[in-house]
């Protein structure tokens, strides 16, 4: 095995593949589909079209990454050994590719006076426009004949890895990218063809029409990812990756075990997690009051046990309770997210490589290391909807896309090193307020001016690696409120902010509004009341509250209003009752008014 693969495993598979065809777990949810680099076309080449790219080429995009893309910038990660092992890892996907030397450099001489004008002429001349468009938004007349259409110059980043974006990098990686081509596309490779002068000047207009393009909102998936996802659903819309030993895991519903082999112990023979716990005590003990050991709560059985689709049932059961012995089993249905739904496919034990040395080895035991279960796509199936499920751009389960384009991904941070730390098995999240805390920071301030008192607060999302909160289901609440001396409420001195996804459900889902936190990044509340109507305020107190099950508190509540089983009423008011329980305070702090 190459030096490099276990760096391209952590941080370069799950958009690229365990192929490198591009088609790793992540490719659905990317801006821009990942780099086949078994295909042995590389775009972003310092060489002519028909040339390998040099090494140097690979290693910009390793390091500078591909604005507007969700390639994201390694250098600050990678040393430049790690990121030269990486390299033999791509090159060695397409070997013949890489069997001749690059050829020489595409040298564009000195730099040329700015010329827009020129630019523009030629950008019809040179029939730019046929697949850029008049304007350059990708829509020219050609463009719907192309296998890859060419991209919104406009509106999309010049994606080419540079190692600044002021003007003249952008100028700079323009000409570069109209002399040399784009390999796999339609778009030739000028240099040769006309002056380097013009180069420069269709560069100018390239860096003209791209003036103000930017991707702001990074949880978004593309449009045409969602269109395309719509018109051909994958077979099991549960895993987009084309590994067959990782896709045994979750790459379908999971198949029945069959007869268990004789070579298996009674216990071993048993898909119960008592049984599990027999050899691995640590791990049930801390399953044991987890949101996945509960994941058959009374919400979930009454819906599934009183007049659900079978069709529904079976896409609930997928997460909830995933083994096909589950379906059938009301007692091992009930144990939820169980020990064998994410360890067990035909009776062999899978799991992360690095077992225990605390563990007896068990010779007749059927055991499988995968690198799977340290990496983020092994949460993929049940923590992130597909492109078709999109409200806003956006599927409601969107978390493995939100940490895909977020800090942590590129640092090597995968859902396990938070939810999982030292391989505990109680995946503490926003139902855990010490959890919550430790992914906040509160900053607060107030102030007596003039007429008028003035609180500010910032909440930032300092230790999630996905928007805080994440999904739709929870609710935080950022409330700032005025109190006298003794810490009594001043009257009509009281604001709120809800922090959330907002949506609801009429026969097809929409979205009200998205107040939630990206990682590392802060929501501000300002509130200002005159000075007469304040009384004798001397205190803001910043309550941050927390509402881990908001969403479904609305719901359950709007199901007790209409007639119901006794059966489902039953547990729709068990469901209501816990939810109301599971508010918490994460943080709380009066703030004196300063003068």
């Amino acid at each position: 095995m190459l030096p490099g693969w276990a760096t391209y495993d952590r941080y370069c598979l799950a958009c690229h593949g365990y192929d490198g065809d591009g088609r790793g777990p992540a490719s659905p949810f990317t801006w821009g589909r990942p780099r086949s680099f078994a295909s042995g076309e590389f775009e972003w080449r310092s060489t002519p079209i028909g040339s390998p790219p040099t090494d140097a080429d690979l290693a910009a995009t390793i390091r500078y990454g591909a604005p507007g893309t969700s390639m994201p910038a390694f250098g600050d990660v990678l040393g430049d050994v790690e990121v030269a092992h990486v390299i033999q890892v791509v090159k060695a996907f397409s070997p013949a590719t890489f069997a001749a030397r690059p050829a020489a450099e595409v040298a564009l001489g000195p730099l040329h006076p700015i010329d827009p004008v020129r630019g523009a002429y030629l950008w019809t001349q040179l029939a730019c426009d046929r697949c850029h468009g008049e304007r350059g938004h990708g829509d020219g007349p050609s463009a719907k004949a192309l296998t890859e259409p060419p991209y919104d110059l406009v509106t999309e980043p010049l994606r080419r890895p540079r190692a600044s974006d002021d003007p003249a990098a952008r100028r700079d990686a323009a000409a570069l990218s109209i002399a040399t081509g784009m390999a796999g596309t339609a778009m030739p490779g000028y240099a040769g063809q006309i002056s380097n002068a013009d180069v420069y000047a269709l560069a100018d207009r390239v860096v003209q029409l791209g003036l103000h393009a930017r991707r702001a909102d990074r949880s978004s998936i593309d449009d045409d990812e969602i269109a395309a996802d719509r018109a051909h659903p994958a077979a099991t819309g549960t895993w987009p990756a084309n590994d067959a030993s990782e896709a045994r895991v979750f790459g379908a519903a999971i198949a029945a075990q069959g007869p268990a082999p004789g070579s298996l112990a009674p216990a071993e023979a048993s898909l119960a997690a008592a049984q599990c716990g027999r050899c691995h005590a640590k791990q049930v003990r801390e399953w044991q009051p987890s949101l996945h050991a509960g994941a058959i709560s009374p919400g979930v059985r009454a819906q599934i046990e009183f007049g659900m689709a079978a069709s529904d049932v079976a896409h609930c059961l997928r997460c909830h309770a995933p083994l096909a012995e589950q379906r059938d089993d009301r007692v091992l249905r009930a144990e939820g997210a169980t020990c064998a739904g994410c360890h067990v496919r035909g009776w062999k034990r899978l799991g992360p490589p690095n077992v225990s040395p605390t563990l007896l080895a068990l010779p007749g035991y059927p055991r499988e290391q995968l690198a799977i279960y340290e990496r983020g796509d092994f949460c993929l199936p049940c923590h992130q909807l597909m492109p078709r499920d999109a409200v806003a751009g956006r599927p409601l389960l969107n978390t493995y896309k939100e940490w895909l384009e977020g800090p942590y991904m590129r640092r090597g941070v995968q859902c396990q090193h938070c939810h999982m730390s030292n391989r505990e098995h109680a995946w503490l999240g926003v139902h855990d307020a010490a959890t919550f805390r430790q992914g906040i920071h509160l900053d607060a301030r107030a102030h007596r001016a003039h007429d008028a008192i003035t609180v500010v607060a910032e909440l930032r999302n300092i230790g999630a690696g996905h928007y805080l909160p994440t999904t739709a289901t929870p609710a935080a609440f950022l409330r700032i409120e005025l109190v006298d001396a003794h810490g009594r409420a001043i009257a009509g001195a009281r604001d709120e902010l809800r922090i959330g996804r907002d949506v609801y459900y009429d026969g097809s889902w929409h979205e009200r509004a998205d107040t939630r936190i990206p990682p590392g990044e802060a929501v501000t509340m300002a509130r200002a009341w005159k000075a007469g109507r304040t009384g004798d305020a001397a205190f803001a107190r910043v309550t941050v509250e927390v509402h881990p099950d908001a969403y479904y508190e609305r719901f359950y509540a709007n199901q007790l209003a209409g007639t119901l089983a006794p059966g489902a009423r039953a547990l729709f008011l068990e469901a209501a009752a816990r939810a109301a329980a599971s508010h918490y305070i994460a943080e709380q702090r009066e703030i004196p008014i300063e003068r």
